[in-house]
């Protein structure tokens, strides 16, 4: 049966235009980059289309999209491949890894819900697929952990799997091979998204035996057989942290390493609860709760209440409801101070020391003004700065 055959046509078509399957390395033909997908999915959502239509005889759809010539004839060329890509899909099954699209509907939804349009258009898997739907917390730390840190990571493993929570991981050397092997150790599961090749990973006879056995899936956004990559390990950390529902960093170091670039992103965007072990003897730790992070150390409380309890949050700022008098009709008219008015609320929402590019985020207030402000604070004796922070006095 051919393999393309599987898939709906919005699935082939996602195949076809944004996998490595089928073009081999002499090849001029390039697949669509992310944006590039993205944008046609823009173009032809403004026509009421699904990619499916490409896959239409006629080129119809080039005329309606209004897509430039050089484009219609790449897409066309990356179309016509059909027969090689659904040689290779054989070929990966054999091999026992399959492709899911965002198509489909096994696709994990967290990635699909939280990434939107950076999530990866193919996967590429070997294990059950499900398990990426289920709830569990990524556990993240450098490749050279201390055995202070080895140690934390398997607690904290060992409780999560007590909870049935899965674990999402990297796959690389260190906390991650520590929290993968105590995970089905201790009758859990573990979610792998890998940086190096899947067709490697999937050879070895304990990961074979842990994906047949159901406690391991491999995920790789890139064709199985690409090897690693340092850029690619980095782009993957975000597919990491969205599958969880809480994200422990246990170690990392300073301002460098994708431990540390892959946390700093997820307190950014947001991408999921990141909660850092508080240990006074890493210093990237400690930055990283600076920036936003957690604080966290393992107690009798459970990891599932851990991650879906409610931290203190700092929202955006509406100067129109800082101070119910100022927007009522009673002081209209009045001269006023606007930083008298604030002044309060951004002391209060200094957590335990902010820079300014993080409190004028948090406030949604432009960087210039917000500086003035914390200026004005620090010289009235309000708040101090400190090593690039603004901390209460």
């Amino acid at each position: 049966m051919d393999a393309l055959g599987i898939f709906s046509e919005n699935a082939m078509c996602a195949i076809l235009l944004c996998s490595y399957l089928g073009i081999k390395s002499e090849d001029s033909i390039k697949p669509f980059s992310l944006g590039e997908w993205n944008d046609l999915l823009e173009k032809l959502f403004e026509v009421k289309e699904e990619p499916g239509i490409l896959l239409q005889s006629g080129g119809v759809w080039a005329e309606k999209v209004k897509y430039p010539i050089t484009f219609t004839e790449r897409i066309n060329a990356l179309l016509a491949r059909g027969a090689s890509v659904a040689l290779e899909l054989d070929h990966l099954a054999q091999k026992g890894i399959q492709v899911i699209t965002q198509f489909d509907a096994d696709y994990p939804i967290l990635l699909k819900r939280k990434l939107k349009k950076k999530m990866p258009p193919v996967l590429y898997y070997a294990g059950n697929i499900n398990l990426a739907r289920k709830i569990g917390i990524a556990v993240v730390g450098s490749r050279n952990v201390d055995d202070a840190g080895m140690e934390f990571t398997r607690r904290l493993v060992e409780k999560a799997a007590k909870e049935k929570l899965v674990i999402y991981s990297g796959g690389a050397k260190g906390v991650d091979t520590i929290s993968e092997s105590t995970a089905i150790q201790s009758g859990s599961a573990v979610v792998s998204f890998i940086a190096d090749s899947l067709l490697s990973k999937i050879k070895r006879q304990q990961v074979t035996a842990d994906v047949i056995s159901g406690n391991l899936l491999l995920i790789s956004d890139v064709k199985p057989d690409a090897g690693f990559s340092s850029a690619r390990a980095m782009n993957r950390n975000k597919y990491i942290y969205a599958s969880s529902y809480g994200a422990f960093v246990v170690s990392s170091d300073y301002n460098k390493g994708g431990t540390w670039n892959g946390a700093v992103e997820s307190i950014h965007n947001r991408l999921t609860k990141t909660l850092i072990w508080d240990n006074i003897n890493y210093d990237g730790n400690q930055k990283l709760i600076e920036k936003g992070g957690v604080p966290f150390d393992i107690t009798e409380e459970s990891i599932y209440s851990v991650i879906t309890k409610k931290e203190e949050t700092y929202e955006q700022m509406d100067l129109f409801r800082v101070n119910s008098d100022f927007s009522s009709g009673e002081n209209r008219g009045e001269a006023c101070d606007v930083y008298d008015i604030i002044k309060g609320f951004i002391v209060e929402h200094l957590n335990n020391g902010m820079s300014v590019e993080d409190i004028s985020k948090n406030l949604n207030v432009v960087e210039g003004q917000m500086t003035i402000w914390l200026k004005r604070l620090c010289k009235e004796k309000i708040i101090k700065f400190d090593k690039g922070l603004y901390i209460k006095a």
